[in-house]
């Protein structure tokens, strides 16, 4: 938790800062969650609607760095006659690379670390409560309504030891000052 907490006193830092300049962001993405893991004598493997709200601030048309907040849902799966259940949440830090493509659409490429936290719950008990930090990729889509407005459809991909696979694939809005 200290780790989370410093990272977002930096972050605050930086993006105060930048505040008054052209560049920061601010926006939400909702869409589909998948969650796979398969131990033995345990499979899960299920989908729920997540979302995530971020910060990004671009040092030019190339690059920038994004940061937010991310909750996985609740996915649910039926084994061995048991309803299991993982609820999962994140804080990530991206590095963003960018390719404008026309003055109205960019490509980005982000690389970055997730530091989550999830319970897993057997029949409405808590059986488990994991969190760590790993790797998080995405890349995605821009539309660039006007210079304040932006819609985004994006991927992302979450390699957290503690699972198979994790990913979301979502469309948000940014809103640029």
């Amino acid at each position: 938790m200290k780790k989370i907490t410093v990272a977002l006193l930096g972050l605050a830092v930086l993006f105060s800062s930048a505040a008054y300049a052209d560049g920061l962001s601010l926006g939400a993405s909702i869409g589909y969650v998948n969650v796979e893991d398969s131990e033995p004598g345990f499979d899960f493997e299920a989908n729920d609607t997540g979302y995530k709200l971020f910060a990004s601030y671009e040092f030019s048309n190339h690059l920038g760095i994004e940061a937010g907040y991310i909750d996985f849902g609740e996915p649910n799966d039926q084994f061995q006659g048991l309803s299991g259940e993982i609820d999962a949440s994140g804080w990530n830090l991206y590095g963003v690379g960018n390719l404008p493509l026309s003055d109205g659409v960019d490509l980005f490429a982000k690389a970055g670390i997730v530091s989550w936290d999830a319970d897993s719950v057997i029949d409405g008990i808590l059986v488990d409560t994991s969190d760590g930090n790993d790797l998080a990729l995405g890349f995605g889509a821009r539309w660039n309504v006007n210079e304040n407005l932006g819609f985004r459809a994006e991927a992302d991909w979450f390699d957290i030891d503690e699972a198979d696979s994790i990913w979301m694939a979502s469309i948000g809005f940014e809103l640029r000052f």
